[in-house]
């Protein structure tokens, strides 16, 4: 017999385009949800220009931060790649890691640069230039690259006395980059001067004024007048009436600041000095002197003598200058505190006494 059925069935068909809309709508809330849930900061800059840099002097310049996400963001400082720090040594960072929590006020980030000798040394030899790039990374969030650059002002603090003796002109007209250098003074320089124009400067203003001045050598100058004196160093500028204490301040942080002090660390003795010896190592100490050096040691402690002839009126003595001569000639501002270097630098305090009460120079 003829058999009849209707039969209902349900199939699934899927339409592509209905499907992408589905997808995508999906995606965007995923989206949406994953970026509420990531820490998100705002900078007010990425670059900083310190302008020019001199030698001494702190410049400091913030960056604000602000939380712009939902969630906690915390920050900190890394190195870039195969470095073991995050910046220079001529840069400092304050904080360098941090919390900011949404809605909470902003916060600064200051970078700090100061050159000092060491830096400054780099800085005359092209070795180093003032730019660089932080990279400050957000925990589970973004890296973000802040731009740091400045301009050396270049000083006669922290270069070398063979340096210093090459130019008659201010160290500050005197171009940092090697071919500039070259253009304006030839490829063959020699040395011009017997002993830095500078060292001239400053001694001859102390000759003139200041060998009557009580305490001389014993009372620090007054901030802003060192600060001062440096820069008619560098440019080449007139004194201005300046007080012999902040003159006297300058000298000695100027012979401390060479790159190479004036008597090199092989000529400290390594015997002990007696008068028995005295005589002999100290014809040795002056034969071992490079000609430039020679040049500045004799200048400095003809200089003391001459200090040391109205001493009733400055109250120096031939110890204290001794110990001053160690201090920026010898040590400069390396001190190996060590009771080998200490034997060393007691005899060589001997030997400045010599040199001091003696007529050997």
């Amino acid at each position: 017999k003829p058999v009849m059925a209707t039969f209902l069935a349900t199939i699934k068909d899927v339409i592509p385009n209905e499907r992408e809309k589905v997808y995508f709508s999906v995606m965007k809330k995923l989206d949406q949800y994953e970026n509420k849930s990531l820490p998100m900061i705002g900078l007010d800059r990425t670059e900083l220009d310190f302008g020019e840099v001199r030698y001494g002097k702190t410049i400091t310049l913030p960056i604000k931060v602000t939380n712009t996400g939902n969630v906690v963001a915390q920050f900190r400082l890394v190195p870039k790649l195969d470095e073991s720090k995050f910046c220079k040594p001529w840069l400092t960072v304050l904080p360098t890691y941090g919390m900011l929590i949404p809605g909470e006020n902003e916060t600064s980030i200051n970078f700090t640069i100061q050159v000092n000798n060491e830096i400054a040394s780099s800085l005359n030899s092209g070795k180093d230039v003032l730019e660089d790039i932080i990279i400050l990374r957000l925990e589970n969030g973004r890296d973000y690259y802040i731009t740091i650059r400045g301009k050396y002002g270049r000083s006669c603090f922290g270069m070398s006395l063979d340096d210093l003796v090459m130019y008659n002109d201010p160290i500050r007209s005197v171009p940092l980059d090697p071919i500039k250098r070259v253009e304006k003074y030839g490829s063959d320089q020699t040395a011009v001067l017997c002993v830095p124009k500078e060292l001239w400067r400053i001694v001859d203003a102390i000759y003139e004024k200041g060998l009557h001045e009580r305490e001389l050598f014993s009372i620090s100058g007054y901030i802003e007048e060192v600060q001062r004196i440096r820069e008619c160093l560098d440019t080449g500028e007139a004194f201005g009436n300046f007080r012999i204490h902040s003159m006297a301040d300058v000298l000695l942080s100027f012979l401390s600041s060479l790159s190479a002090t004036v008597v090199p660390s092989n000529l400290l003795p390594t015997l002990e000095v007696d008068a028995q010896n005295l005589q002999g190592y100290a014809r040795t100490f002056l034969e071992g002197l490079p000609p430039i050096h020679y040049n500045v040691f004799v200048y400095i402690i003809s200089f003391f003598r001459e200090c040391l002839l109205f001493q009733q009126s400055n109250q120096l003595t031939t110890a204290k200058l001794a110990r001053i001569c160690v201090s920026c000639l010898v040590s400069g501002n390396q001190m190996d505190e060590s009771k080998q270097a200490n034997q060393r630098r007691s005899g060589m305090q001997l030997l400045m006494v010599h040199f001091l009460e003696s007529s050997l120079i």
